[in-house]
């Protein structure tokens, strides 16, 4: 009988654990047939955000029509799911239709979580959606002038270098324009030390944002927590009482897992954020047949909420099920992973290197591999062909 994989998700992770199992079904000659369900119709690479808020890149660069994995055998349902049923192997939809499966991956990546800290979900611009990207857009390109805060509040937070990037370019940005603004970075604390996120990569890493920092006067504020923003006197209040005043300020989301996984079916870590797998191979602790590779799932396991670790966690759980459950292939482990960003006016390569000790993964000796115009470069080549494997 053929066998039913559901994929819930059409992000990183939701793609790739789809092309793996295409490939292998073609390569094999295995039976199965591949559905991915996503609320809506496109594929979305949202690093290329920051182009739209920077220089008003259309929206629709950076993003294919999700049915485009159709012509790789894969179905494409445009649904949200609203319940997933693990005992009954079946996910209901918002429109009342119900889909089974024989394995599942959840891929439904973070939702934004602005309404733990008052005043949070009102006050400030972000790209961390497409709707934002463009209100970022638009207030910047208003901004003449003054005090510029970029908040992150927690760690971890989506995408572990954007507070220091976006500083550096927003740095060079209106050194070039000659703009006069001070940028301050609120970052938090690292649990157990005394250093802010500017060094979480490593020192290489960190070197290369305070090098930038110097060159504009970024300053960064070290924080242990952000009590509340007052749009109406216009400051973050820090822990302690510390306020930082803004003209415009910049806000990093606090990730929170999708309404849909907000039930005893998906156990939860201890913060409550993050939904728990196996670490060795992305299983969900009581059911075999479902794999949990989505942003939501990263931490507990060690990784990072950063797409380059959705993608190496998708492929290996996508090969863990083809080699147990199908017998064909093998499992590689998680290679060294690789990310290219801005920084300033130029781009670089960072490389971190991946272990696991079996009980959970780390990735903490990353490096800087290279610094130059071409990473910037290189940076839109790999996500315009990423995106080109979609687009009809």
């Amino acid at each position: 009988m053929t066998k039913k994989i559901l994929i819930l998700g059409g992000g990183t992770g939701g793609v790739v654990a789809a092309l793996t199992l295409a490939e292998a079904k073609k390569e094999y000659g295995l039976d199965y047939e591949i559905t991915v369900v996503n609320r809506d119709e496109w594929h979305y690479m949202p690093p290329l955000w920051m182009d739209v808020a920077l220089n008003g890149t259309p929206i629709d660069k950076t993003r294919a029509p999700l049915k485009g994995l159709e012509k790789y055998g894969v179905n494409v349902v445009i649904g949200e799911a609203t319940k997933i049923s693990l005992a009954d192997r079946k996910v209901e939809l918002a429109d009342g239709k119900s889909l089974g499966y024989d394995y599942l991956f959840v891929t439904l990546g973070l939702r934004n979580g602005w309404e733990d800290i008052p005043g949070y979900a009102e006050e400030g611009y972000h790209n961390y959606s497409p709707e934002g990207a463009v209100e970022l857009h638009k207030a910047l390109n208003e901004f003449k002038g003054g005090k510029v805060v970029i908040v992150t509040p927690e760690i971890p937070f989506r995408c572990g270098i954007y507070p220091m990037e976006m500083a550096t370019v927003l740095g060079n940005r209106f050194h070039v324009r000659g703009i006069p603004a001070e940028i301050t970075l609120l970052n938090p604390k690292i649990p157990g030390t005394n250093l802010d996120i500017t060094w979480s990569l490593g020192p290489d890493i960190g070197r290369l944002w305070t090098k930038y920092f110097k060159m504009y006067g970024v300053k960064v504020e070290p924080h242990d927590g952000i009590e509340k923003v007052d749009p109406t006197r216009k400051v973050v209040v820090a822990r302690g009482g510390k306020e930082y005043p803004y003209d415009l300020l910049i806000k990093i989301p606090m990730p929170r897992p999708p309404k849909v996984l907000e039930t005893d079916e998906f156990p939860k870590d201890p913060s409550g954020r993050f939904t728990v797998a196996k670490p060795r191979d992305f299983r969900h602790p009581q059911y075999d047949e479902v794999f949990l590779t989505g942003e939501h799932a990263m931490p507990p396991v060690g990784l990072g909420t950063a797409g380059v670790f959705i993608h190496a966690a998708s492929h290996k759980a996508a090969q863990v099920l083809l080699r147990d459950e199908f017998g064909v292939g093998t499992v590689q482990e998680i290679p060294p992973v690789v990310c290219v960003a801005y920084v300033a006016d130029k781009g670089f390569m960072g490389a971190c290197e991946v272990t696991f000790d079996g009980e959970r993964y780390n990735w903490r000796n990353c490096y800087n591999v290279m610094e130059s115009y071409l990473m910037k470069m290189t940076k839109h080549a790999f996500y315009q062909g990423w995106l080109d494997r979609l687009r009809v």
